[in-house]
C-alpha cells in the first residue's frame, strides 16, 4: 500500500509539473524599408548580327551591301534598343519615342527603315505592340500600365521587301535612293 501511495504521489507530482508549465512566447518584430526609386531611365543599344548580340553605342547600319539577287541594299545587322524604367513610386509614367529624319539633304530613308515596338517579358518572349516605318515612329508612347510585367524593346532594321517582315509602307533601298550618308536620331523620353 505504501508503494501504491508513493507511486500515486509520484504520478500526481509529474502530472502537476507537466501541466504547471504554461506556454511562453515572445514576439520579435521584423521589418524592411524599401527606398523610393523614381525617374530612372536606362537605354541599351544592341547590334544583332545573325544570332550574336553585342553592345553598341548607336544605331549604325554602316555601308550597305548590294544584294544582287533582289537588287536592293541591305545591312549586315539590325538593332535592338531596350528601355528600362526604374520607378517604384506608383507614378503613372510614360515612355515616348521621337525621331529626327534619317536624311541626306533633301533625301531621306524614313520610309525604308522598320521600327518595331515590343513588350518584352523575358529575353526571348515578347509581344509586338506595333511596327511602323521610321517616318511614322515619331511621338509613339507607352504607359506604365501598358508595359507592366515587362519592358519596352524597339527593333530597327532596313526594309527587306519580304512580305510580313516590313511595316506597312516600308520599301527596300534600291538604286532609286541617292548614294551618300544618311543621318538621323532617336530620343527616348520618360515623363511622369
Amino acid at each position: 500500500m505504501k508503494n501504491i501511495f508513493i507511486c500515486m504521489v509520484f504520478v500526481v507530482a509529474v502530472f502537476y509539473a507537466i501541466n504547471s508549465w504554461a506556454a511562453v512566447s515572445q514576439t520579435v518584430t521584423v521589418n524592411a524599408t524599401i527606398p523610393t526609386m523614381t525617374g530612372g531611365l536606362s537605354v541599351t543599344v544592341s547590334k544583332v548580327t545573325g544570332t550574336v548580340w553585342t553592345t553598341a553605342s548607336s544605331i549604325s547600319f554602316g555601308t550597305l551591301i548590294w544584294d544582287k539577287i533582289n537588287n536592293i541594299f541591305l545591312p549586315t545587322s539590325y538593332y535592338a534598343v531596350d528601355i528600362g524604367v526604374t520607378d517604384n513610386s506608383g507614378t503613372a509614367w510614360t515612355v515616348t519615342h521621337t525621331r529626327a529624319s534619317l536624311a541626306n539633304g533633301a533625301n531621306n530613308l524614313n520610309g525604308k527603315v522598320n521600327v518595331s515596338f515590343n513588350k518584352q517579358t523575358s529575353a526571348t518572349v515578347a509581344t509586338e505592340l506595333q511596327k511602323l516605318s521610321f517616318g511614322n515612329s515619331n511621338s509613339i508612347a507607352y504607359t506604365k500600365a501598358q508595359l507592366t510585367g515587362g519592358w519596352l524593346r524597339i527593333y530597327y532594321g532596313v526594309g527587306t521587301g519580304e512580305t510580313g517582315k516590313d511595316a506597312s509602307g516600308v520599301t527596300p533601298i534600291g538604286l532609286d535612293t541617292p548614294a551618300g550618308t544618311y543621318t538621323g536620331s532617336v530620343t527616348i523620353t520618360l515623363t511622369p
